[in-house]
């Protein structure tokens, strides 16, 4: 079996074109015959095994070891971050002993821009070798291409929530069956693609900000998994991260989760306690995919108004704070600074249009407020 991941069905073609030109795999080592593959998205809402009659969710529970080859499209959300890193590590254990997963590399410079994999970021985490010795868990380059199999030694598992779900998942459901309930997971797998869409761009804005500063942040949420996305990453430094939500459950889930795999400091609020945030004085504080989302922002801007606010919404919310913040935008799409007069590449046209229509668009967007 082979199949191709895509962002959603607009993208197939687009997906599915990249892998099968000639450009990319002039001597056949990858390329897949179209036939041959099925093709899976993001935002199906249907959990079926993978086929040819209708377009299934990537998250539907693959059996270990039972995939020929699994494809990346380029519409695929991918970021180098822990998230997508742990996401690879998964396929490892869905493809066969002599399988594989092809995904799209993007050269150093385009890489960081877009916060996208590159040849030697997907190197530094899944070599499995010492020198030329064993077999590579990365191999087989190609223009543009590089293909990820089953190594010498298996990758280190990456601090990321995505781990967590993997892991509860399955309980989750043998427990919902031992009660005698059905569950609905496609509104878990919902979040679960969110996160991995919003915390490179997250994580992007405070590297870019404050380096390797070591930074106290804040997240107003109803779901808890962004902010502990960002907070566990590798390549920002947070020392402290405050969660305002009222989802107690997840909350203290994914903090005994990460109570001995991370040493960062949590603290939950309610949202009814943000008046607290004033003890802790954050840095930064997100405010993202609320349903109150405005009354928050102003909120904030009174509590704290020498914190930096990241916020995805309108314009028109935005703009009566541009006395008091400078304001920059963020695509919602990769995880690059949207500037005006600058083009922003990528190896897929349809998605390449969209994020330079973003700046001008009226639909949400990621802003960060800098307190003049």
């Amino acid at each position: 079996m082979e199949l191709i991941f895509h962002k959603s069905e607009k993208y197939i073609e687009e997906d599915i074109f990249y892998y099968i030109s000639d450009q990319r795999d002039k001597h056949s080592m990858i390329k897949p015959k179209k036939e041959n593959l099925i093709s899976m998205t993001v935002d199906s809402n249907t959990l079926a095994i993978p086929n040819k009659n209708e377009i299934v969710n990537v998250f539907y529970p693959f059996k270990k070891n039972s995939i020929d080859k699994i494809y990346i499209g380029l519409s695929f959300p991918l970021f180098s971050n822990n998230w997508a890193a742990s996401y690879l590590r998964y396929l490892l254990k869905v493809i066969k002993k002599d399988g594989s997963i092809i995904l799209p590399v993007y050269p150093e410079e385009q890489a960081d821009e877009k916060g996208m994999w590159s040849r030697s970021f997907l190197e530094n985490i899944f070599t499995s070798r010492t020198g030329w010795t064993g077999r590579n868990n990365v191999w087989a380059e190609n223009d543009g291409v590089m293909s990820m199999r089953i190594g010498k030694k298996f990758p280190k598992k990456p601090d990321s929530t995505l781990n967590y779900y993997l892991d509860e998942i399955s309980n989750q459901f043998y427990r919902s069956q031992l009660n005698g309930k059905n569950i609905e997971n496609i509104d878990t797998i919902k979040t679960i693609w969110s996160t991995s869409k919003l915390s490179p761009i997250l994580e992007k804005i405070i590297l870019e900000k404050y380096q390797k500063k070591k930074v106290v942040y804040a997240d107003i949420c109803e779901n808890p998994s962004l902010a502990y996305e960002v907070s566990v990453s590798d390549y920002i430094s947070i020392k402290k991260t405050i969660i305002c939500s009222d989802n107690t459950l997840l909350c203290n889930d994914f903090a005994n989760y990460f109570s001995y795999r991370n040493k960062n400091e949590f603290l939950n609020l309610s949202i009814s306690e943000l008046e607290k945030l004033t003890v802790h004085n954050p840095d930064i504080v997100s405010i993202i995919n609320n349903k109150s989302d405005h009354s928050y922002l102003q909120k904030i801007q009174d509590l704290l108004p020498e914190a930096t606010i990241i916020f995805y919404g309108e314009s028109n919310i935005i703009e009566p704070l541009k006395k008091d913040y400078d304001l920059c935008i963020y695509s919602s799409i990769v995880a690059t600074k949207l500037e005006a007069g600058k083009t922003i590449n990528h190896y897929s046209d349809i998605i390449e249009e969209e994020i330079n229509l973003e700046k001008d668009n009226d639909l949400k967007k990621i802003y960060v407020l800098t307190p003049k």
